[in-house]
């Protein structure tokens, strides 16, 4: 097979990359553990372990196809002002996107808006917890948009007539990606984690897809949002 026809089927190949990989570490930290639900507490480093992954794939990825892949990391600065101002407004509409999706879902699943966070958060060991305070929100901004909307995106829309498909595939699947985040046995949990993040992520590909400029700073933005993540877990909030 020629290297032309295996690039073309990436694409297609690292949509569900990252859902498989948080699954996958999931299951060696249960086997280590010898209980899953104790697994179910580190979804931190499953992410983290399968960010490194993503961006060792980007990095080969990019090198065999003669790119930089640090290059999408670099500011716009013919249009910065623009860019800074028309994000700032974009963020605006973010929060209440954020909040209001995981609200009304968990109301809509379970009449209580503290179960999926009850679930999800639990103590863990304070060394490791300072490590991720670092690693996870640093290696969130390099592996996940860039591997959505850095790759995948630009990529569907070269290889598909409907240019809307190359945008919303990247989009469904960094939404449902999070039901493996952690991968709980439960159909609920399970329908919440693939839709809470859907409003979001649509708001994302968009805002990218008309404007390839505010990619840098939404995976900055990811990188905050996620730091506030590990904060909860050190804080122990439940």
């Amino acid at each position: 097979m020629s290297t032309k026809k295996i690039s073309s089927k990436l694409p297609i190949a690292l949509l569900g990359s990252r859902l498989i990989l948080f699954l996958f570490f999931q299951i060696v930290i249960a086997l280590h553990a010898s209980v899953w639900s104790v697994s179910e507490k580190y979804w931190l480093l499953s992410a983290t372990l399968t960010n490194i992954v993503s961006i060792v794939l980007l990095l080969l990825i990019f090198r065999a196809e003669g790119r930089n892949y640090f290059s999408l990391f670099k500011f716009n600065k013919t249009n910065i002002k623009k860019d800074i101002f028309i994000f700032l407004g974009i963020t605006i509409l973010t929060i209440p996107i954020v909040f209001a999706s995981g609200y009304f879902l968990s109301l809509l699943l379970w009449n209580d808006v503290n179960v999926p966070t009850l679930m999800m958060f639990g103590t863990l060991d304070k060394g490791l917890i300072y490590v991720l305070l670092f690693f996870f929100p640093v290696t969130i901004v390099f592996a996940e948009l860039a591997t959505y909307f850095g790759y995948i995106m630009p990529k569907l829309k070269e290889q598909l007539n409907a240019k809307w498909l190359a945008v919303l595939l990247p989009v469904i699947f960094l939404s449902i990606q999070h039901c493996t985040l952690p991968f709980i046995p439960d159909i609920n949990f399970i329908i919440y984690r693939s839709l809470v993040f859907f409003p979001f992520s649509i708001l994302i590909g968009l805002s990218i897809h008309y404007r390839s400029s505010l990619f840098i700073y939404f995976a900055i933005l990811h990188g905050i949002m996620d730091f506030g993540t590990v904060l909860m877990f050190l804080f122990d909030v439940k």
